[in-house]
């Protein structure tokens, strides 16, 4: 599958993962993060999500992924902190984007 990486900064990976998620798929929509509805708390509990991808102090994780719908988005955050999103029609031509920020 082709990836489109994000144009994120260093900065953005000390942002929360949910903060990063609404910025993704704001970036994709080409709006600004608040002009996305619904909020992301209506997809998923985004203190929870915050939560599975905070810092530890080995900054190692287990292997995984979180991945729920969101503004027509499947969006995925892996246990690295990555950001992937696809739509149904990138789905199905194998397409997809991910923001390498954690």
């Amino acid at each position: 599958m082709d990836s489109q990486p994000s144009n994120r900064t260093a900065d953005d990976a000390q942002a929360p993962v949910s903060v990063r998620v609404v910025e993704a798929v704001a970036e994709r929509e080409g709006i600004d993060p608040l002009e996305l509805s619904p909020p992301l708390h209506d997809a998923i509990d985004s203190t929870a999500l915050d939560g599975l991808f905070e810092p530890t102090r080995s900054q190692q994780r287990d292997a995984g992924s979180v991945s729920f719908t969101y503004c027509g988005h499947s969006v995925r955050v892996e246990s690295d902190g990555r950001v992937v999103l696809e739509t149904e029609t990138e789905r199905d031509s194998g397409v997809r984007s991910e923001t390498n920020s954690r």
